[in-house]
C-alpha cells in the first residue's frame, strides 16, 4: 500500500516538473519550432471544429426562432378567435336588445298583454301537411299561453307602430308552444286592407313560399302595394297587425271572389325572439 502511495506520489512530482519545465521553454522561445509545427497541424481540425460549432449554433438558434414565431403566430391566431367570439356574442346581444325595445315601444302604444319568448326549433308538425313551416318557443301553458293567440315580431319598418304578425299558437305544452308561420297552408287568418277595412278576405300560407288572401268579393277595389292587415273577426287577434303588402292581384270575371299574393315584411328565417299578444 506504502509503494503504490509512493508511486502515485512520484508520477504528481514528475508532472509537475516536466509541466514546469514546458512552461519555462514556452517562455524562453524554445518550444516555437515544435509549437509552430503542431499548431500547423491543428489548425485545420481547429477550423472544422468551429465551422461545426457555428452552424450547430445557427441551426439552435434557427430553430429556436422558428419555435417563437409558431407560438407567436398560435398566440395571434387564438387571441383573433377570442375576439371573433365576443364580437359576434355582442352582436347577437346588441339583436336581441333592439328586438327587445322594437318590442317594447309597440307594446307601450298599444298598451297589449304579452309575452316575449325565443324560437328554440323550427320543423314539421307531425298533424300538419309535410313541408308547412313551424317553430317551437320556450313559453306554453304554464306562462298563459293557448292554441289560436297571434305571434307577432317588433314592427322594423315603422309601419305606424303596427306590430308585424308572423303566425299564430296552434299547440302547447307546459313549457312550449308550436306556432304555424303565415306561409303555412294550414295557418288561416281573416284580414283586410288598411284604410279600406271593409274589404276583407282569409290569409293562408301557398306552397310554404308565399302568403295568399282569398274570398275578397270582386265588387272591392284592391291594389298592389296595399298593405294587408289582420280585420279584427277572429277571436284573441285584435285589428291592425301587419300582415304584408299585395304583390299581385288575381281577378277572375266569371268567378265571385277575386285573390292577391301577399309579401311579408320580415324574412320568418331571421327571427329569433318573437312576442305572443296575450287576450
Amino acid at each position: 500500500m506504502k509503494n503504490t502511495s509512493k508511486f502515485s506520489f512520484k508520477k504528481y512530482i514528475i508532472f509537475i516538473i516536466v509541466a514546469g519545465l514546458l512552461i519555462f521553454l514556452h517562455f524562453l522561445k524554445i518550444l516555437s519550432p515544435i509549437e509552430s509545427y503542431i499548431s500547423y497541424w491543428l489548425n485545420p481540425v481547429s477550423k472544422n471544429l468551429y465551422s461545426l460549432s457555428s452552424n450547430l449554433r445557427s441551426t439552435y438558434n434557427e430553430q429556436t426562432n422558428k419555435q417563437i414565431l409558431i407560438d407567436k403566430i398560435k398566440q395571434l391566431e387564438n387571441q383573433s378567435n377570442k375576439l371573433i367570439i365576443e364580437n359576434v356574442k355582442l352582436k347577437i346581444l346588441e339583436e336581441e336588445n333592439q328586438i327587445l325595445r322594437q318590442n317594447l315601444k309597440f307594446f307601450t302604444k298599444n298598451q297589449y298583454n304579452y309575452k316575449i319568448a325565443n324560437i328554440i326549433s323550427r320543423g314539421e308538425s307531425a298533424d300538419l301537411v309535410k313541408g308547412n313551416q313551424i317553430i317551437i318557443i320556450n313559453k306554453g301553458s304554464a306562462d298563459g299561453l293557448s292554441p289560436g293567440l297571434p305571434v307577432i315580431s317588433p314592427d322594423v319598418y315603422g309601419l305606424k307602430n303596427q306590430g308585424l304578425i308572423i303566425g299564430k299558437i296552434i299547440a302547447v305544452k307546459d313549457n312550449l308552444s308550436e306556432i304555424c308561420l303565415l306561409n303555412n297552408q294550414n295557418c288561416k287568418l281573416a284580414c283586410s286592407i288598411l284604410g279600406q277595412t271593409k274589404t276583407s278576405g282569409i290569409v293562408h300560407g301557398e306552397l310554404g313560399l308565399t302568403i295568399k288572401m282569398e274570398f275578397i268579393p270582386q265588387i272591392e277595389k284592391i291594389n298592389k302595394d296595399d298593405t294587408v292587415i289582420t280585420s279584427g273577426l277572429e277571436q284573441n287577434i285584435p285589428q291592425g297587425l301587419v300582415v304584408g303588402k299585395i304583390t299581385k292581384v288575381v281577378q277572375d270575371n266569371n268567378e265571385l271572389w277575386q285573390s292577391a299574393t301577399i309579401e311579408p315584411l320580415i324574412n320568418f328565417d331571421n327571427l329569433t325572439i318573437i312576442s305572443v299578444l296575450l287576450p
